[in-house]
């Protein structure tokens, strides 16, 4: 019988997720399809429900009431409110991870970049901001600044990282939220979060060449991935500033994922993320925005 997973999300249009999956149901062998669905915030509970249905990935705006949906949620859905991949259990209940959170451990890794001791500015509040704040609380970072349009959301960040904390005090001190960089500290990486560059009329997220902030970042990491390169990757380049893109990110999210799915297997990350980037390949044209995403 065909397993069939979904990824839920508004817009979808643009997903290379069901490229990745297709190939590594592929050389794995399964029995089993992936499609991308655009669904309505009322329809994320009942789809996710839906018997047809083994599992599958959810993508904005959906994390939050994606998590509500689920019976046994992990623990890195308690600690971020949110939840981007689902599974059946065998008595036909829902549980549910993140893995977004280990998908950036993933991608910090492989871009050479330890969070231990680390300080960071986090651009963005909302749900790849959680994930991220979580990846590097548990992965040591020593502080994390949170910048963000609305000062009332990146409180909320905040508030709820201290809520679902097992060190609250500790994540009290390391998590800030602040109007602007501090005056004359030095970041040891700066994380976009926001969903700026998905489309090639955006701003920069942050502009790393005002004077003020000048030299003060040892890398950049931004979560958005595009067919080429964000604008703000381009950015982060030419003013020699060690940069990546989100793609490791999304491929290390899919694959644990595709793990939780089907214990025991392991997923192929090279020929998943070698069917990603073929997929953006294909996607690029005259709008650079095109085909771009954020996990």
């Amino acid at each position: 019988m065909t397993l069939r997973f979904t990824l839920l999300g508004d817009p979808v249009r643009h997903s290379i997720s069901p490229a990745m999956h297709r190939a590594a149901f592929e050389v794995l062998g399964l029995d089993a399809e992936y499609v991308a669905r655009r669904i309505r915030p009322d329809e994320v509970g009942p789809v996710m429900r839906s018997a047809e249905l083994a599992g599958g990935n959810v993508t904005l705006p959906h994390k939050l009431r994606a998590a509500r949906a689920l019976v046994e949620p992990s623990a890195a859905v308690r600690a971020t409110g949110a939840c981007n991949c689902w599974w059946r259990r065998p008595d036909g209940e829902l549980a549910g991870d993140n893995t977004d959170v280990g998908g950036l451990d993933i991608a910090l890794s492989r871009f050479g970049f330890q969070p231990q001791g680390a300080r960071v500015l986090l651009l963005g509040a909302g749900g790849a901001a959680r994930a991220a704040v979580h990846a590097l609380l548990e992965g040591g970072a020593s502080s994390v600044e949170i910048l963000n349009r609305t000062s009332a959301r990146a409180h909320g960040l905040r508030d709820g990282a201290i809520a679902h904390a097992t060190d609250a005090d500790r994540v009290a001190d390391a998590v800030r939220v602040v109007a602007a960089p501090y005056s004359g500290a030095t970041y040891d990486l700066v994380l976009n979060s926001t969903s700026l560059g998905l489309s090639s009329g955006d701003p920069l997220p942050f502009d790393l060449d005002r004077d003020a902030v000048r030299g003060r970042f040892g890398a950049a990491f931004d979560m958005v991935y595009a067919a080429g390169e964000t604008a703000w990757v381009r950015h982060a380049r030419t003013l020699g500033i060690r940069v990546t893109g989100g793609l490791d990110m999304l491929v290390g999210q899919a694959v644990l994922s595709l793990e939780r799915w089907f214990p025991g297997r392991a997923a192929p990350f090279e020929a998943m993320r070698e069917a990603a980037a073929a997929e953006l390949a294909l996607r690029r044209g005259p709008d650079p925005g095109d085909g771009s995403s954020v996990v």
